[in-house]
This record gives structure tokens, sequence and C-alpha cells, in this order.
């Protein structure tokens, strides 16, 4: 019978004491075995780093354990995650998220169907921390595909977490980029510039979002798109000016939805300066004025 492909998990926390045992029990729970998990702990605070070392070290995988002294970006633990595996299939993991049982064995199937798909992801469920609710998401706007260009204009394009990925693809591509805040969407553009990406409609995966998460950090996200902007800029596949100009409005139209009227101000201005043909943006950008004084 022939082996089955080696499977790695990138496993990173950072005070996920409370959440990291329900991870690593979905990971012991999936009904494909042929997995390493290769665990780094980005200098927590709490005891996230000694639970998980105790419980991966009580499982039957084989793997790594590492804890970083001091607290380094995504890229780079991820990239040293990478580099310290050895599976043909990579597949990373927040330990704040977690996996359906069948996730890893239906992945590894479907790539020994479509074995030229640089990356593959599924649906999955939002699990949200603080109302205690799960939600399953829309999957109606997924794309397949060289979709380098959905990624930067359709967001919900495909469901972030928990894809896996050919591990040959990285050769193609080169690692996560190092000098960026947002790691995710730069890595399945490139990926998508060589290769296609596909997916699986059925919620493999659950991503638990809470106040904590970095989407919901505004300053972070907009440093993160300024980068992307800077990075894609020249690309003759979108307008990159249209684009930033857009993040900002978002932005700015949550700020008037939570009565941050003052702080939306500063955001059209910045949408306007990059888009100033869209209208809308002066029109409310001069309804917000009026309403300030």
């Amino acid at each position: 019978m022939e082996a089955k492909p080696l499977v790695s998990i990138l496993l990173l926390s950072m005070n996920h004491e409370q959440y990291i045992e329900q991870c690593i029990q979905s990971i012991m729970n999936q009904t494909y075995k042929n997995i390493e998990i290769i665990y780094l702990d980005n200098a927590s605070s709490d005891n996230t780093y000694q639970l998980g070392k105790k419980l991966l070290e009580q499982s039957n995988f084989p793997g790594k354990i590492f804890l970083n002294k001091e607290s380094k970006s995504i890229s780079e633990n991820l990239n040293f995650l990478l580099d310290n595996s050895t599976g043909q299939y990579i597949s990373p993991l927040s330990t704040d998220d977690w996996f359906a049982p069948e996730n890893i064995e239906k992945k590894v199937a479907f790539y020994s169907d479509n074995p030229n798909a640089g990356a593959l992801f599924s649906n999955g469920w939002f699990y949200y921390e603080q109302e205690k609710k799960t939600v399953l998401n829309d999957s109606s706007t997924f794309k397949r595909g060289n979709i380098f260009k959905e990624l930067l204009t359709q967001p919900d394009c495909l469901f972030y977490v928990g894809a896996m990925y050919n591990r040959g693809i990285f050769e193609k591509v080169g690692k996560w980029d190092e000098n960026l805040l947002i790691e995710d969407v730069d890595m399945y553009i490139r990926i998508s510039l060589v290769a296609t990406i596909d997916y699986i409609n059925e919620p493999l995966v659950y991503y638990r979002r809470n106040s904590e998460s970095a989407s919901k950090n505004k300053r972070f996200m907009i440093e993160g798109f300024k980068q992307y902007y800077a990075k894609y800029k020249a690309k003759p596949w979108i307008n990159m000016k249209k684009w930033l100009a857009e993040r900002y409005r978002q932005f700015a139209a949550d700020c008037i939805d939570n009565n941050r009227k003052k702080e939306s101000i500063g955001l059209l201005l910045k949408a306007i300066k990059y888009n100033p043909l869209n209208l809308n943006n002066f029109r409310t950008f001069f309804y917000l004025i009026r309403q300030s004084f």
C-alpha cells in the first residue's frame, strides 16, 4: 500500500492559554493521522507555552516544540516553522482556531486529484467569542484559479483560516514576506500569479473572532494596507490608488457606524487623496463637517 503523504501542521500561539487545548485536541481528533506538529510559542506572557508543550508531549504525533524569547512577526514565525517542517503538505494554524475532524483528510484527498494546485482552502465557521456564537461563512463569493486580482478587490473570495499548501509552491514563490504586517493576502497573490488556488465548498475549520483580532485593529490594518499599496502600486492589473481609497472609505464608514465622526473625517480625507473622483466621499466628508460644528 502506498504511504500516505506527511502533513506538517505549523502551530503558532501567543497568549492563547484558554484556547490552545481545544486547538490541539482538534488536531489529535483528525481522521487523517500521518501528521507532524511543528509548534512555536511567540513569547506568551501567560501559560500558553507550558500547556501546549504538555499536551503535545502527551500526543502520539511526531514534531518539534519551540519558544521565542521575544515576540516576532507572524511572517518570521511561519518561515521558522516552515524551515523546521518536512511534510509534503503544509497547514498553518493559530492556536485560537481549530479544525473539524475531517479537515486534513479531505484536503489531502483533494490534492491527490488536483496535484497542481498551489494552495487549497475550504469554507468554515466564524466563532464569535464574546457571544459564544457559531456562524457558517457564506461561500457564494469564493473564487478559484489565478485569482490574484480578486484577492485585493474581493476580500471574501476565500476563507483565510486552515489553508493547505503544496510544499513545492514555496520553491516557486518564496516564503512569507517578513517586511509586511499582513502576510496572508500577499502569499496568496504570489501563489496565484504562478499556480491555481482552489477550494472545497465544505466547512472544515473554525475561525475565532474576538475584540483582540487583528482585523479589529484599524491602525494595524491601515498600516498593512499601505504596505500592500507600496508593493503592488506598479502592477498593471489593478488600480491601487482606488483600492487604497476604498480601504480608507470602509474604515471611515465603520467609524461613522460607531459614532466616531471626527475620526472618520481623517479617513475620508485619505480616501479623497487617493481617489478624488469619487464624489460620494466628498459628500460624506462635508456632511460630517457640518455635523461636527
